[in-house]
C-alpha cells in the first residue's frame, strides 16, 4: 500500500453564519473530494482554540464535510451537539453565545485553516495537515507514474516535456488509475511538401512532411460536451438556355467542332424565334437603364435551370474547454506545464539557429486522440477520429470563478485555470479515409 498523501486546502469563506471552504478541491468527476480535517484528533474535528479562556470558543470544534461545508461540534462535559452553522449554535440557545463570539469563531476557523495551508506548503512531511486519502498507487508528490503505460514512450524533445522526465504532462495527476477515458494531445512538427509533382492524387496530397517524432504529449480528461460536424460545400448554380447555347458555341469554337453549318443554324434560331428576339431586345434595353424590362413587360423570366452543385470540401473545427484546479504542488506544476505546452507549441517560429532568420516557420501541429481507458488505452472507437490539426487559438482564464484567488505556494499558483483550445484540421475528410484509417462497421471513424 502506497503512503497516503494530503491535498491542499485554502482559506474558507464565512458569511451569514455559514462557513464554506471555497476552494476545496474537485476530483476528476467534478465532486468535492475533501473529507474532514485531521490533525491528531481521531474524530476528525479540529478544536478552534483549545487555549482560549472563553468557554464557547474552547469547547467548539469544526470539520470540513464532503460537500465543502464546515460543521461545528460544541462539547459541554459529556454532552456533545453538532451544528451546520454558527447561527445554529445561537439558535440552540447555548449560554454565552453572542455576536462577539460569532466574530471570534469565524476568525478562529479562518486562522486555523489558513495556518494549515501554510504548514502544508512548507513541504514538511511530518506537519502536513489535511484529509488523508490513499491513491491506491504511487503518491503524485513522489514523482512516480500512476499508470506507466500512459507515459511509457520515450521522448527526446525535453523542451516540451516535464523537466527531468520523459513522460507526458497530465491532469489530474492520477489520470488513468481508475481506467478513466481521456484525451491525448500529441505535438508534432509541421513540415513542407516532400514533392510538388502532379499526379492522379493531385498536388502534394499525402506527401506533406509532418514528421514521425512526437515532441510532447498531454493527457486530459474527456469533457462533458463532445461533438463534431462534418460539412461539405454545395452552392446554388444556374444556367439558362441562352447561356447553355453560348457555352455550346464557345466549346465548339475552342475544340474546333463548330462547323459553318452549325453557325448558320444558330443564327437562324435567333433570327426566326420572335420570343428570343424580344428577350434580347428587352435585355439589352434593360441593361442600358439598369432594370429587368423583360420580366416587367412579360411577367416571365428565362428558365435558370437552378441546381445545387458540389463546390468542394470543408475543414472541421474542434473546440475544447477545460477547468484545471491544482490540488497539490506536483499537480500545480502539471497544470502550468500544460498551459505552457500549448502556448509554446502554437507559437510561430523564426528561422535560423538563433531565431534571427529572414523567414518565419509554421508552428507545431497536433494529433488529438480519444483513448479508451478500459481497453488498455487504445483509441476510442465509439467517438470520432480527428486528423492532424493546427491549434489556432489558445485562451486561458486565470479567474474562471470570477474572483482572484491563489494558493500560498512560492509562485502563488492560481486556485483554478480555464483553458480553451480551438483546433482546425489540416486537410478535409475523404470517403476512403473511413476504410483506410477506421475500418469496421462498429467504429464511428471520422
Amino acid at each position: 500500500m502506497a503512503t497516503p498523501y494530503t491535498y491542499q486546502i485554502s482559506k474558507p469563506t464565512i458569511g451569514n453564519g455559514v462557513g464554506r471552504v471555497s476552494s476545496a478541491y474537485k476530483d476528476a468527476n467534478g465532486n468535492n473530494a475533501l473529507t474532514t480535517i485531521t490533525v491528531t484528533n481521531p474524530t476528525g474535528f479540529v478544536p478552534i482554540d483549545p487555549n482560549s479562556t472563553n468557554t464557547i470558543i474552547q469547547n467548539t470544534s469544526y470539520a470540513v464535510q464532503t460537500d465543502g461545508k464546515i460543521t461545528y461540534k460544541v462539547n459541554f462535559g459529556t454532552s456533545s451537539s453538532q451544528y451546520n452553522s454558527i447561527q445554529e449554535i445561537a439558535d440552540a440557545g447555548i449560554v454565552g453565545y453572542n455576536s462577539s463570539i460569532t466574530t471570534q469563531i469565524k476568525a478562529a476557523v479562518s486562522s486555523n485553516l489558513g495556518n494549515q495551508v501554510i504548514i502544508y506548503n512548507t513541504k514538511n512531511s511530518t506537519a502536513k495537515i489535511g484529509p488523508s486519502i490513499s491513491t491506491g498507487g504511487v503518491s503524485p508528490a513522489s514523482g512516480g507514474e500512476l499508470v506507466p503505460v500512459l507515459g511509457s514512450t520515450k521522448q527526446t524533445e525535453g523542451s516540451y516535456n516535464p523537466p527531468g522526465t520523459a513522460t507526458a504532462w497530465r491532469y489530474p495527476t492520477g489520470l488513468g488509475n481508475n481506467q478513466q477515458d481521456y484525451i491525448e494531445f500529441q505535438m508534432i512538427e509541421y513540415g513542407g511538401l516532400k514533392g510538388t509533382g502532379f499526379s492522379a492524387k493531385g498536388v502534394g496530397l499525402e506527401t506533406r512532411n509532418l514528421g514521425t517524432k512526437v515532441l510532447g504529449r498531454v493527457f486530459l480528461p474527456i469533457q462533458p460536451t463532445i461533438s463534431d460536424i462534418n460539412t461539405v460545400d454545395w452552392q446554388n448554380d444556374n444556367i439558362n438556355p441562352l447561356q447553355l447555347l453560348g457555352a455550346k458555341t464557345s466549346l465548339g469554337a475552342i475544340t474546333g467542332t463548330m462547323t459553318e453549318a452549325d453557325f448558320s443554324q444558330l443564327a437562324s434560331q435567333f433570327k426566326d424565334n420572335k420570343a428570343v428576339q424580344s428577350y434580347l431586345q428587352q435585355w439589352a434595353a434593360g441593361k442600358a437603364v439598369g432594370t429587368n424590362l423583360f420580366s416587367r413587360f412579360s411577367g416571365a423570366v428565362v428558365n435558370p435551370n437552378l441546381e445545387l452543385l458540389f463546390n468542394g470540401p470543408q475543414l472541421r473545427p474542434f473546440n475544447f474547454n477545460f477547468k484545471l484546479s491544482p490540488r497539490s504542488d506536483d499537480e500545480a506544476e502539471q497544470v502550468k506545464g500544460i498551459i505552457r505546452f500549448f502556448k509554446k507549441g502554437m507559437a510561430v517560429r523564426r528561422s535560423g539557429a538563433g531565431g534571427e532568420g529572414l523567414f518565419l516557420k509554421a508552428p507545431n501541429v497536433f494529433k488529438v486522440i480519444y483513448r479508451n481507458g478500459n481497453s488498455k488505452n487504445k483509441e476510442h472507437t465509439s467517438i470520432n477520429k480527428i486528423k492532424v490539426c493546427a491549434l489556432t487559438q489558445c485562451g486561458v482564464d486565470y479567474t474562471p470563478d470570477g474572483s482572484y484567488s491563489t494558493f500560498y505556494d512560492n509562485e502563488a499558483t492560481m486556485t483554478q485555470y480555464g483553458l480553451t483550445l480551438q483546433f482546425n484540421e489540416l486537410e478535409p475528410i475523404f470517403n476512403e479515409d473511413y476504410d483506410k484509417d477506421a475500418p469496421g462497421k462498429s467504429t464511428i471513424g471520422y
